[in-house]
């Protein structure tokens, strides 16, 4: 039933319509207007706009102008700009090559290259479809070609690409988390490791660590010991950003089972360097020397040979990643290909310039738009409701409605809505973007009624003293009725 209410949305959202009753815009307004002021989420600030697509014409908002912070909402923008300028056709490639020859035994008597893509999907963390075994595949074309050692270098070459770690706006718990990885124009795994902490075999000995991989570049500072059965467990984990020492203290019960720490690796050309390596010793083909990471502009350097060149799954594989999963590691990686795309440089802030000159088409200036990044980490990030709204709007009539609505999640079906807005009236009627940070819980994105008409949405709260619960039913409450009773 799910697949099928979902498939109904896309073909609504395209344009077919329904007929049946349906409630009037005052009814509806009153309604809103009345879970918006409920005790639970009393001193909490709202930027409402509801806008049906059928008749253009806002049905209902509330300070719909008044500037939050969007959180993830941040991704509509930095996606809507890509598909717009990159092309759904649009793949990152990674060049493999030698500047040596492969003897008759099969050894390269040079260095293998690795130039940098920008490509976020090789070997992520959470989603098995992108990027599964690349690094195998690549040991294995390899092999192929006759190569079974290199006898120089792993050499990974990161120009055009600038190593860049979290701008000064992203909050330090989030960086310790591993929800912000910094970017180079290599990833594997999505930029962190993980660690496993081990309570020892006596109170009063240090701690036991488990890394995962064992070959992340991290110099770990351990100041955990172990304490006796039932004492509390406390960890306090410091990572620096472009700081590859990572300082963990606190205390671990001994019977405790284990904890464990996404960390994220401030030094992602190497890291992804140590992995290929381990992958061709696996595969058997030795490696001699070092890796070795090369920042510098191309200029007089010996020739090589290209060896083949892996593309990344096309942009809306990419997109939807980034929207469903809502991963701030893709989001930064497409906003540094749509800065050098339309900016010549592939660092943060071509590509923000890029963003803003996009919604500045559709007349979403910096007086309702201003951003930081392209992930909605920042609490620096501004926007109204009324500007996401015509965004929505805007890619309702765009050639790529259809590829960029196909990339937001469905409700009750998958991302970050799998779980919400599911009851069988509801699941698969919305398609929308979530943006969650501490006292920040918003929602957009179309929405299907059951009279066919289509609707666009932004729902913003923000400084909410209560659970976020709370602000999430009073979201979906909004949502639900104008499934089952849109205005009209």
């Amino acid at each position: 039933m799910k697949s099928a209410l979902a498939h109904i949305s896309v073909l609504c959202l395209l344009g077919f319509h329904i007929s049946v009753s349906a409630g009037t815009i005052a009814e509806f307004s009153a309604f809103a207007d009345s879970v918006l002021s409920e005790p639970a989420t009393a001193g909490a600030s709202w930027s409402v706009q509801v806008y049906s697509l059928s008749t253009d014409s806002v049905i209902f908002e509330r300070d719909a102008e008044r500037l939050l912070t969007p959180a993830s909402l941040t991704k509509l923008f930095t996606s809507a700009a890509a598909l717009d300028a990159l092309g759904r056709d649009f793949r990152f490639y990674t060049t493999v090559a030698a500047d040596g020859a492969v003897d008759e035994s099969g050894s390269l008597q040079g260095n293998l290259i690795v130039l940098a893509g920008g490509d976020p999907t090789i070997e992520t963390k959470s989603v098995d479809s992108l990027g599964g075994s690349v690094l195998r595949a690549w040991a294995d074309s390899l092999l192929a070609l006759g190569i079974r050692r290199v006898r120089g270098n792993i050499v990974l070459r990161t120009w055009p690409h600038r190593p860049e770690s979290a701008p000064g706006s992203w909050e330090v718990g989030d960086v310790n988390a591993g929800f912000a990885p910094p970017v180079d124009g290599f990833s594997f795994n999505s930029n962190v490791c993980h660690l496993q902490v081990l309570p020892a075999s006596a109170p009063g000995d240090s701690a036991r660590f488990v890394l995962d991989p064992p070959f992340a570049p991290i110099h770990l500072k351990p100041r955990v010991s172990t304490v006796p059965a039932q004492s509390g467990c406390w960890l306090d984990l410091q990572v620096a950003p472009a700081d590859t020492t990572v300082v963990i203290a606190g205390e671990i019960p001994l019977d405790e089972d284990g904890e464990f720490l996404w960390i994220s690796v401030q030094d992602p050309a190497r890291y992804f360097g140590l992995a290929l390596k381990d992958a061709l010793e696996k595969r058997g083909i030795a490696v001699d020397g070092q890796v070795v990471v090369d920042r510098s502009v191309p200029g007089s350097a010996a020739p090589m040979d290209e060896l083949f060149v892996h593309a990344s799954p096309q942009l809306p594989a990419v997109l939807s990643l980034m929207n469903k999963e809502s991963d701030n590691f893709a989001s930064e990686h497409v906003l540094r290909a749509l800065g050098l795309a339309v900016g010549g440089v592939p660092d943060r802030r071509s590509g923000l310039d890029a963003v803003l000159r996009f919604a500045a088409r559709f007349g979403i200036d910096k007086s309702s738009l201003h951003l930081e990044d392209g992930c909605g980490l920042s609490r620096q990030n501004l926007v109204s409701a009324r500007a996401v709204v015509r965004l929505l709007r805007a890619i309702h009539v765009s050639p790529d409605r259809d590829v960029f609505v196909s990339t937001l999640a469905v409700s009750g079906s998958d991302g970050t809505l799998v779980y919400r807005l599911s009851a069988p009236q509801i699941a698969g009627r919305i398609h929308g973007k979530t943006g969650t940070m501490t006292q920040v819980s918003n929602i957009a994105g179309y929405l299907q009624a059951e009279n066919g008409d289509i609707f666009a949405f932004a729902i913003l709260c923000n400084h909410f003293a209560n659970s976020i619960h709370r602000v999430r039913a009073a979201q979906d409450r909004l949502l639900e009725r104008l499934v089952i009773d849109p205005p009209h």
